[in-house]
């Protein structure tokens, strides 16, 4: 009989641990009276988390032949880290961001840094490299929290902040990956890869200690959906949505683009330049510093234009960017220089511009979106690296730098095909004008009785779609009783 207890006493303890790990103290608990603007505060947070989160996919890309020379393998084999890290992650994007819809978001962004942090533990201690590989895996799958941290800020930011903040979150990412290179090339260098892994590890428990204290446990967006019908909602949503395929395929062209750039440039300075591995990872700084500039952009042109007129000026300062950068960066360095900063520049703006377009596409539904746009990206990131080196190879960095142009030069064609006021696929109708209108502009103290008003209505036609699925009727009333009790008490 005590044989018989030990286990489920054991999974008893377990459990009760995991629920430690993810509960909600006193002070976060959700109120539906009070004001959940977000905070600065809150922002550089989900900033700093995504960031740190991020950092995590690219930690291994500068260190592959240490990694093969300390698990004894071939280089080969070692550039597989990063192909199963991408292959993990996109597994994320597409099966793990969805639950964003139809869960809490805090136990879950609490449960993924957690377990995040766990493998990655596990490959900073292992000495077998199928062991590392496997685990590398599971730290892809799992490293999502970033784009959690997207719908958060588009749902909670006031109307007037919404633009500066989303830039502030992409430039934490942007500074995640490129410090990822850089201090793990640096310190790898003069110490050991191992270190590098553990301060990782030290910064996600940071990261999930301040969430922990300070993350509101914010409401489901669609309480009673199933799964599988999230995940249907998906593959709907990229033809049923203009405005979401429209952004989504530049997005695919932004980010083919800048990998293609960042992945030739490695070549292009050691072969051309005859920089040192050092000099190359420090290069990585001139990217960084538009992440900085970002929210000042965001602040002064994004908030106040039609993201359309956002992204024609980006396009134009990055075409502008990539043209001096593939001529005069056959012969001098100053080519690569103005190319990664103000390329890099017009890149992030593109991405914020992109993020203030579809904040309002499905608001019930705002993780499937994400979904959408990032399964996007992350295909133009494969196209980009794959098509860059491939073009790299053939005719050198001019060759790439082409590509690099047209992938801009059809962004801008996207861009004219369907105007800012357009509801169908193509078209100007409602005309070209630019400026944000005032009606669209709201104050900050109306934002928290829309978004009462947003939700309610989400969790209403969340419960007519569930009784229509499970009972099969045609027609729910959700004018009245329980419907009617809730919105008045939520007022």
């Amino acid at each position: 009989m005590a044989s018989e207890k030990t286990p489920a006493s054991s999974s008893k303890r377990l459990a009760n641990a995991l629920s430690q790990v993810i509960c909600t103290p006193s002070w976060l608990t959700w109120d539906p009276d009070a004001n959940h603007d977000l905070s600065w505060g809150m922002n550089i947070l989900f900033g700093l988390s995504a960031g740190f989160s991020v950092a995590n996919l690219y930690y291994s890309h500068p260190i592959l032949n240490i990694l093969a020379d300390d698990f004894g393998i071939s280089y080969e084999r070692s550039a597989l880290v990063p192909t199963v890290i991408q292959a993990g992650y996109a597994g994320g994007l597409l099966f793990i961001i969805p639950l964003g819809d139809i869960v809490r978001r805090r136990p879950m962004t609490l449960s993924l840094i957690f377990a995040t942090a766990m493998f990655w533990l596990g490959c900073t201690l292992t000495h077998s490299f199928p062991a590392f590989l496997g685990m590398s895996f599971l730290v892809g799958l799992l490293t999502v929290t970033p784009q959690l941290m997207f719908p958060l800020t588009v749902q909670y930011a006031p109307q007037r902040h919404r633009a500066t903040m989303i830039s502030v979150v992409m430039s934490g990412i942007v500074f995640g990956i490129l410090v990822a290179r850089l201090l793990s090339g640096v310190i790898t260098q003069y110490i050991s890869w191992r270190n590098v892994f553990w301060m990782s590890f030290g910064l996600q428990v940071l990261i999930w200690l301040l969430l922990f204290f300070f993350m509101p446990d914010y409401p489901v967006l669609r309480p009673g959906t199933s799964y599988p019908r999230i995940l249907l909602k998906i593959i709907q949503l990229p033809f049923l949505k203009p405005d979401l395929t429209q952004e989504a395929f530049i997005a695919f062209l932004t980010m083919g683009m800048f990998t293609s750039f960042w992945t030739t440039l490695t070549f292009q300075l050691a072969d051309v330049f005859q920089l040192s591995t050092l000099v190359i990872g420090l290069f990585a700084l001139i990217g960084i510093s538009p992440a900085f500039l970002n929210p000042v952009i965001s602040r002064l042109l994004t908030a106040r234009l039609h993201p359309h007129g956002t992204l024609i000026i980006a396009h134009l300062v990055s075409l502008a960017a990539i043209c001096i950068g593939t001529f005069v960066g056959t012969f001098s360095l100053a080519g690569p220089v103005i190319w990664a900063f103000f390329g890099d520049l017009g890149i992030n703006t593109i991405i914020v511009a992109n993020r203030v377009a579809i904040a309002n596409v499905d608001p019930k539904a705002q993780n499937a979106v994400n979904s959408v746009y990032m399964v996007f990206t992350f295909c133009g990131q494969l196209f980009g690296t794959a098509a860059g080196n491939a073009l790299y190879a053939r005719g050198g960095w001019t060759h790439s730098g082409a590509l690099n142009i047209a992938q801009m030069i059809a962004g801008l064609i996207l861009i004219a095909l369907r105007g800012p006021h357009e509801k169908r696929w193509v078209g100007w109708r409602g005309g070209w004008d630019l400026r944000i209108p005032k009606t669209e502009g709201k104050t900050e103290e109306s934002t928290e009785p829309s978004r009462l008003q947003d939700d309610i209505e989400a969790n209403a036609e969340t419960k007519k779609e569930v009784a229509t699925e499970d009972e099969g009727l045609t027609d729910v009333d959700i004018d009245s009783g329980k419907g009617g009790k809730e919105i008045t008490r939520l007022r």
